[in-house]
């Protein structure tokens, strides 16, 4: 006789009993690697040095340029702490390239609280390093203020009613106060509220000053997510030329990356691109927001900028790599920029491929863009035929060591080789089913005019907290019925090849590269998909920068359905090559069927099976006896009563679990 102590897996299988009839796809987070971070005295000693007014940080300062790093936390120079996560993905309609985030997590990606699901707490922090404001001179200290944007859920978690967003500040007797919070609300996710606060309080004028950002939450997850973004702290200073009193702040800046030249995709096969002449293009676009608060219809007017941009091509050809640069024509816009009011800059052309040679083994397409008419132009009074005028709106006086460049330039880079890729190679979180005998597909539409050999795929597995050792199965389907309906036609085979994989989870947006059992040929149309056999948690990455969600279908009950919740692109890419082809019919599960079923206690499994559990509608672990025949198990409850059971077993292949009636 068998007994399952394990009581975790009856509290899963409790959670399975009661979310059976709506469970789907979840988001989850994503356990990631420390960064390893350089250990000297001196690097000690310079963190704890006081920092001079002005301070700014639209959290761009974590790479050369808007483009790179997509993932970190902030930087060290100006803060202190790495709870909260620095991205471009998180946010919408963001003032600058990068956001800061804050939610349920912590810098590796794990729960704050892993043993209590509803725990509620503090959670992230944003500390400054100190702040001499007693450098300030008295006259002036009543003009001295924050200022920042902040958004509430964006494309996370929104937070809950009683969850809240605050800035604090440390007065001279190292004592912290909330100077200012926010709930929920009526907030929109798609909007950045700015905040300004003046600092008039005589106690925070010392030598060590601090402020923090921190967010209440729940501490299970990514849950209750707040943006953070552009903040200030002013020296009080006034601007010279009292005349001409721009307002902050006169910066234009980048708010994401040069959008992909090709249509739905991040990257295509390269034969399929060249094949395609221009169906697969569109013309690249990038986003450009205008930080100065008097740059109105009724203000100033609108401020032209030119935008310049250059084109990087890189080809491997039979091992030998070259590169070459052009200065493309021209990136315009149909607006000029007024304040927070973002404008999309539109390269006039699409990419030129007329000189490719087709055995090329793989191109990578770079674009940069820079403001032409750049930050940092100092404000300043010239004679333009004889007539005084004023040039330029950097006030060196209170902006005095900001560089407002550095959101002035991006570079993003497109790589065409073998495979097609919705996702951008960074996930923010995870995708996974939510119980056994569950799957999910992503649909592939292929630009290409003829059937292609469809030989691989890439996946991510990052780690989502659950390290068990799992299998599950994959599939590629040639159609999928949703809705009574075919997604693409008749005469389709359905499943074309599957077979069982051992889960490998990376860290780091590492893709895991399956060679396909079965090489197959794909028309038009497929899906990758998988089963999920188990009730672990196995993610797969998602990557939200843009959204391809639409594409993704699940099936729980036996209908496939297409996901409505989950927005983003999973890390699944098809790799297309040689390999050997298996003509098939169409290829149906084998899935064995618990017999008899209704019974009255005994009733028989496949030969050889390991992990035998059973349990009742209540979620009770239920005794047996196991006996190994020839060519099945026959179980036999003890005590049984009459009821709905679950019974999972594992049969050499994959897990299974099936419903099991025993009449009383």
């Amino acid at each position: 006789m068998k007994r399952i102590p394990d009581m975790r897996y009856l509290l899963l299988l409790m959670i399975f009993c009661f979310t059976r009839s709506y469970s789907q796809l979840q988001q989850v987070s994503i356990t990631r690697s420390a960064e390893k971070i350089k250990k000297n005295s001196s690097a000690r000693t310079q963190a704890v040095i006081p920092l001079t007014l002005p301070f700014w940080d639209d959290f761009s300062f974590n790479s050369a340029n808007a483009g790179t790093p997509k993932f970190s936390h902030p930087s060290d120079s100006l803060w202190f702490g790495r709870s909260v996560w620095v991205n471009n993905g998180m946010g919408i309609n963001t003032p600058t390239y990068n956001v800061a985030t804050f939610d349920g997590i912590d810098s590796l990606g794990m729960p704050y609280s892993i043993n209590i699901p509803t725990a509620k707490g503090l959670a992230d922090r944003l500390l400054s390093r100190p702040l001499r404001l007693d450098l300030i001179n008295p006259l002036v200290r009543d003009s001295v203020f924050i200022f920042f944007y902040y958004q509430w859920k964006g494309r996370g978690e929104a937070p809950d009613p009683t969850d809240e967003f605050s800035l604090w500040f440390k007065g001279g007797t190292h004592a912290w106060t909330k100077i200012w919070a926010d709930t929920i609300k009526n907030h929109k996710d798609s909007l950045f509220i700015p905040v300004k606060i003046f600092i008039p309080d005589t106690s925070y004028f010392h030598a060590n000053f601090q402020f923090k950002f921190q967010n209440y939450a729940r501490l299970s997850g990514p849950f209750d997510t707040w943006n953070l973004d552009y903040v200030y702290v002013s020296n009080g200073q006034p601007k010279y030329f009292p005349a001409l009193q721009y307002k902050d702040f006169p910066d234009r800046a980048f708010t994401g990356p040069i959008s992909s030249p090709f249509r739905q995709y991040q990257s295509l096969p390269i034969k399929h691109l060249l094949a395609s002449g221009k169906s697969a293009l569109t013309k690249p676009s990038v986003w450009v927001n205008n930080l100065r608060a008097d740059k109105t219809p009724t203000q100033n007017g609108a401020e032209p900028r030119n935008l310049a941009a250059h084109l990087t091509t890189t080809t491997r050809l039979n091992k030998v790599v070259t590169s070459a640069t052009i200065k493309l024509d021209s990136v315009s816009s149909a607006s000029e920029l007024l304040f927070r009011v973002p404008v999309l800059f539109t390269f006039d052309s699409l990419l030129n491929l007329s000189g490719v040679n087709p055995h090329t083994d793989s191109l990578a397409f770079t674009f940069m863009a820079n403001i032409h008419e750049g930050d940092n132009s100092i404000k300043k009074s010239i004679l333009v035929n004889g007539n005084p005028t004023t040039v330029g709106d950097y006030d060196t006086i209170v902006y005095k060591g900001i560089d407002f460049r550095h959101n002035d330039t991006v570079r993003t880079r497109y790589t065409v080789k073998d495979y097609y890729a919705y996702d951008d190679g960074v996930a923010e979180y995870a995708v996974t089913l939510t119980q056994p005998g569950a799957y999910a597909a992503y649909q592939f539409d292929m630009f290409y005019p003829q059937p292609d050999t469809l030989r691989a795929f890439d996946i991510y597995f990052p780690h989502v907290g659950d390290e068990s050792n799992q299998v599950i199965k994959v599939l590629v389907y040639d159609t999928l019925t949703v809705g009574g309906a075919s997604l693409t036609g008749t005469n389709k085979k359905g499943i074309l090849t599957q077979q069982s994989l051992i889960v490998t989870r990376t860290a780091n947006d590492s893709l895991v590269r399956v060679v396909l059992d079965t090489a197959v040929l794909v028309t038009n149309k497929f899906f990758m998909g998988w089963k999920q056999n188990s009730f672990a948690t196995i993610g797969v990455g998602l990557d939200k920068d843009t959204d391809s969600g639409q594409k993704i279908f699940y099936n729980t009950i036996g209908t496939w359905q297409q996901n409505t919740l989950i927005k983003g692109n999973l890390m699944i890419r098809p790799i297309f090559g040689k390999g050997t082809v298996n003509v098939t019919t169409g290829i149906k599960e084998n899935n064995f069927a618990v017999y008899p079923n209704p019974n009255q206690g005994i009733f028989y499994l496949p030969p050889a099976v390991n992990g035998v559990q059973v349990v009742d509608i209540a979620g009770r672990i239920v005794s047996y006896d196991l006996t190994e025949q020839i060519d099945k198990t026959q179980i036999s409850l003890l005590n049984p009563a009459g009821g709905i059971y679950l019974v999972r077993f594992f049969d050499g292949i994959r897990w299974q679990v099936q419903k099991l009636m025993v009449l009383p």
